[in-house]
């Protein structure tokens, strides 16, 4: 940067820290809970029991609907005796039945041949990928049974183990098919907590103010939960896995978008960033700030809130999130290319293992990818390098933070390794597997040992402030890849609002900081801001609407893809040069 530049980004680091604190876990506490009043019991804790049977099976979204679709729990008498909406909202299905996408997942795969409900309008994306595979695959063939598409697209009935792995899964009894990507495919199967964690006991000697009756699920360690089928959500690593494991694939697990089916109609996934994900998906679970056990938990119990709430007292809740989950994306992308290595035939990896825009981006000159450069031989097709960039610009960030002394080798060990992998991609034409396997092997273990060392690096609002500073910077530089300046930018979102909350206008609704529609503006003809480019967007979604519509995947995807192809970066890096300097909250 120049001089100019640097001081107006040292006025990021000096902004007053305000932030509300993101919690993504969808704990699927289904039973009211304790207030922040009664937060920790004086009693002794319990033998915690251990679950009859650990072969958990899906129950279905309609039975988690029997607690979590209040209008407002609070009118609810059954509620009133554990004050659970103190601590969940209840509310969940209200939004995720509206207003997420993951709730059509099933419908998306709908074409003429297998539409049975009136209702249900054949879908023209999947209807063109059918057609295209059904030329040499059969006649009998429909994307609505093939299991590669259900794994990601329906809920999976039992969870993947040694003993029921996904290459045994059958299309007919592996998969429902109601609730498309239901609870239980983020959560996990319920059938082993659905009743245990709605259990309550009759509290000795109520505090007045507080609930008569308390929940001691609640406050198990996430691993005791784990052995009931609960996936802790709360903790940023276990929910990007979760996530990753379909938005990036993971083999084991079934789930991997090949090229065949990208080149019969697939629609491209998108660089997976956990927390822009999620603010888009929308949001219907509470943030720490807005449940008052959490935040009385936070007082009274620190240890405790950051043990099984995944919250550390005095750090921003938002910015750990934030770079932990990065991290374990790019674990989530080598992982995944250790398998397609493992799995590759003497011809090479499957193309998807691949970044697309090796291939299929515009000719032009001068070239913005030439200006940048290339981390292996000019030429051959390598990995996709948006989780790799962002991981550096955190990793470089936290070695020069108070407790980051163990990251100082980390970064020059990531740039090392990913060369590593770039040479073992650009030895053969089409990598060369066994190479392959061994970089992302080195890479998966250099991503578990930065997790762990990021654990002792505190996230106060001076050290977020001087995170966004960075991505800043970052974005400064020649990207030339689209998918690179898409995580750039929602980092620079996810930051600035946790340290400038949105406001609410003269109708209620809350709107982004000026910093933030000031870039999107400046971006919206060149970079994707926007996972639904066209829908309704709002920072905080109640029950019901107003909220991002569910428009067709085919409008959907065709906006997103004119914006990806007109990707400029001479544009992107002004925008984030003329976005300073920010002014205080």
């Amino acid at each position: 940067m120049t001089t100019e530049q640097s001081r107006r980004a040292g006025r990021v680091v000096g902004l007053a820290g305000m932030f509300a604190g993101l919690a993504l876990g969808l704990l699927a506490a289904a039973s009211p809970e304790r207030t922040a009043a009664a937060a920790v019991p004086s009693a002794q804790p319990k033998e915690i029991p251990n679950p009859p049977s650990t072969d958990h099976k899906y129950v279905g979204a309609v039975v988690c609907q029997g607690c979590h679709n209040e209008k407002d729990p609070k009118e609810n008498p059954a509620y009133l005796a554990t004050k659970g909406y103190e601590f969940i909202r209840l509310w969940e299905n209200r939004v995720w039945g509206v207003h997420d996408l993951h709730s059509t997942a099933y419908k998306n795969l709908l074409t003429d041949r297998t539409v049975k409900n009136k209702k249900d309008a054949p879908n023209k994306t999947a209807q063109k990928m059918e057609d295209n595979l059904r030329r040499f695959r059969g006649e009998s063939y429909t994307v609505a049974t093939d299991k590669a598409c259900l794994a990601c697209h329906a809920s999976v009935r039992r969870q993947v183990s040694d003993a029921a792995p996904a290459s045994k899964w059958t299309a007919a009894e592996s998969f429902s098919i109601a609730d498309g990507v239901g609870c239980e495919m983020c959560h996990g199967q319920g059938s082993g907590y659905q009743q245990k964690h709605q259990e309550s006991q009759e509290i000795v000697n109520p505090d007045p103010d507080g609930p008569e009756r308390s929940v001691d699920w609640r406050e198990w360690p996430p691993a005791e939960k784990k052995k009931w089928g609960l996936v802790d959500l709360r903790n940023p690593v276990e929910a990007t896995t979760q996530c990753a494991s379909c938005h990036v694939g993971n083999t084991r697990d079934g789930r991997f978008v090949t090229h065949e089916m990208f080149a019969a109609g697939h629609p491209p996934l998108p660089p997976l960033d956990l927390i822009a994900y999620t603010r888009e998906q929308p949001r219907h679970w509470g943030l720490p700030a807005e449940m008052p056990y959490l935040t009385g938990l936070v007082k009274k119990n620190p240890k405790k809130a950051e043990d099984v709430f995944h919250i550390r007292k005095g750090e921003s809740h938002v910015a750990r999130r934030f770079v932990e989950s990065a991290v374990a994306t790019l674990r989530a992308s080598v992982v995944l290319g250790g398998q397609l290595a493992s799995e590759a035939k003497d011809d090479g990896m499957d193309f998807a293992a691949f970044d697309c825009a090796s291939c299929h981006h515009n000719l032009k000159y001068p070239s913005d990818r030439q200006a940048r450069g290339y981390v292996g031989k000019p030429g051959r097709p390598l990995f996709r390098p948006a989780a790799f960039e962002l991981t550096k610009v955190i990793i470089g960030h936290a070695a020069e933070m108070e407790g980051g002394a163990d990251l100082k080798a980390s970064l020059s060990e990531l740039i090392a390794a990913e060369q590593k992998l770039a040479t073992a991609f650009t030895n053969k034409t089409y990598g060369d597997g066994p190479k392959v396997k061994e970089a992302t092997d080195e890479l998966q273990k250099w991503s578990e040992d930065a997790l762990k060392k990021l654990a002792a690096v505190r996230y106060t609002p001076a050290a977020t402030q001087g995170l966004l500073a960075k991505v800043v910077e970052a974005a400064e530089k020649p990207v030339a890849d689209p998918e690179v300046a898409q995580l750039y930018t929602w980092a620079f979102e996810t930051l600035v609002l946790d340290l400038i909350p949105p406001t609410k206008d003269k109708e209620g609704k809350l709107k982004p900081p000026p910093e933030v529609a000031t870039l999107r503006d400046k971006l919206k003809t060149t970079v994707v801001t926007r996972l639904r480019p066209d829908a309704l967007f709002h920072y905080e979604v109640e029950g019901g609407v107003p909220g991002p519509n569910r428009q067709p995947v085919d409008e959907r995807i065709g906006a997103r893809m004119k914006l990806f192809y007109s990707f400029d970066d001479a544009v992107f890096r002004k925008a984030f040069q003329d976005v300073l300097p920010l002014p205080k909250p």
